[in-house]
């Protein structure tokens, strides 16, 4: 008997209803459809705006071509617009795959011990594979990504790796140990090669100084040319959706959700047509798509656990399964999370007396001497504005700090042994400014981050403090 998803939980096939149907139930059928469509949808939504934006956009500075990396050899400030919640501390390396034609190889250079991880992310935002400093130390073997319908043998020097869907957000991160350290991380960006198998032989054949062998015919270059999102029109969540999950065949898992829809007429690789419906019944549509995305925004108090608070993420962020509003949320608030065992991360939006944070206000975060985030690689406190929409984005500031953590240098600790971090939208007094994290005007949120972290950071034994609010002078 097949599992039923949570999505399609209490939803009874549309073939067993009733000859006579009164209006009213229609309408109120469709609009709870819709609003789990969305919750559904809302991610794969997400990934072909960040992709359109990526490899479509012509006002893009930054526009990139399909397989092919662009390299973002700059840390992440207040300009950095595209992917919510960006971190401070690594350069990125982004790219988009198109697996529907042939497969590509990824090769990353020795990075001895520096921190680095490549993830692989399906439309869906599950990391399905990674190549990580964690995973394969400093000499990761080149791997060898295809499609969901590839056939076929992979070469024995090679890792295979099946992605499940034709189309692959492949995001890099290198980490940028110091401003000494920023040339050194460039050259090893520029020395990742992402290659097609006709690249990849040849390059191994002058590298070899063999004869070069007659090149063959090579696919045509696939090329970006996606329609533009359209937010807002809220019918482009199912119109785009739809496209996109036409691209590769579907998972049994997913076929099974969209069966659940049926009512909705989504269709993979089909156009949605409003125009199918009456007017109450598009009202009825409109309402759940924005009741859907209002649960989205409010999810974040449903998963993991809050403790003075901050709260510790579920084990299964990263790779979400069947937990869609999970998804969801995390596609909202977190794009391109990575899993718990290779980072964690803490988000705190109130202070230790359950108040919202502010910007108005003035705080303090004390790490007591034993107390400090357990990482092997490395650990940072983040601090964002919030969007109305509930995304993050870093502040300018008059110091140009966006995080501050174990590298930072010139940190002030107490002669016990802990450290304070003073966050506060105007400098601290005397030696405190060597430990300030300024703060927006309005709503923020801090992200702690840890990389590699330890057992007890995964478990959720460690604990971090909870922020204190200053008392007014």
């Amino acid at each position: 008997m097949r599992r039923r998803t949570l999505l399609g939980a209490a939803l009874a096939s549309p073939l067993a209803a009733p000859v006579i149907v009164r209006a009213q139930d229609t309408t109120a059928t469709l609009r709870d459809l819709a609003r789990r469509a969305t919750i559904y949808l809302f991610p794969v939504y997400e990934m072909y705006r960040t992709r359109w934006q990526a490899t479509v956009n012509e006002a893009n500075p930054l526009r990139q071509r399909l397989n092919r990396f662009r390299h973002i050899a700059q840390l992440a400030d207040h300009r950095t617009r595209a992917v919510t919640t960006p971190n401070n501390d690594t350069f990125y390396s982004s790219a988009w795959l198109d697996l529907g034609i042939e497969p590509m190889f990824l090769t990353v250079p020795p990075v001895g011990n520096l921190y680095s991880s490549y993830a692989f992310i399906d439309l869906f935002t599950d990391n399905f594979a990674y190549v990580t400093h964690r995973l394969h130390g400093g000499k990761p073997p080149t791997h060898m990504i295809v499609g969901p319908s590839w056939t076929g043998d992979s070469p024995s020097d090679v890792k295979l790796v099946r992605a499940p869907t034709n189309s692959v957000w492949l995001l890099g991160r290198i980490l940028v140990d110091g401003p000494e350290e920023i040339d050194r991380v460039r050259i090893l960006q520029a020395r990742v090669l992402l290659e097609t198998p006709d690249q990849r032989n040849e390059r191994r054949i002058l590298e070899t100084r063999e004869l070069m062998r007659q090149r063959t015919v090579a696919p045509a270059e696939p090329v970006a040319d996606w329609p533009a999102p359209n937010p807002a029109d809220p019918f482009d969540l199912f119109e785009v959706t739809m496209r996109t999950l036409g691209e590769s065949p579907l998972p049994e898992r997913d076929r099974a959700v969209l069966e659940s829809l049926a009512p909705l007429k989504l269709r993979p690789g089909r156009k949605f047509d409003g125009r199918a419906f009456s007017k109450p019944e598009r009202r009825a549509i409109k309402a759940g798509i924005e009741q859907g995305r209002a649960e989205i925004r409010a999810a974040g108090s449903r998963y993991g656990k809050t403790a003075d608070g901050w709260t510790y993420g579920e084990r299964h962020l990263g790779n979400f399964g069947e937990d869609y509003l999970y998804r969801a949320h995390v596609a909202l608030t977190g794009l391109a999370a990575l899993e718990p065992a290779e980072a964690v991360y803490l988000a705190c939006s109130t202070d230790s007396n359950g108040h919202l944070l502010s910007g108005a206000n003035a705080y303090r975060l004390t790490f007591p001497a034993d107390g400090l985030p357990p990482a092997r690689a490395f650990w940072s406190l983040a601090m964002y504005e919030v969007t109305p929409e509930g995304r993050a984005f870093f502040i300018d500031n008059p110091i140009g700090r966006y995080s501050i953590g174990n590298r930072t240098p010139g940190l002030q600790k107490a002669a016990d042994g802990s450290l304070t971090i003073y966050l506060q939208r105007e400098r601290p007094d005397g030696e405190r400014a060597a430990n300030w994290l300024p703060t927006p005007g309005g709503p923020m949120r801090l992200v702690l981050r840890a990389y590699e972290p330890e057992d007890s950071l995964i478990e959720g034994r460690y604990r971090a403090p909870g922020v204190q609010r200053n008392s007014p002078s």
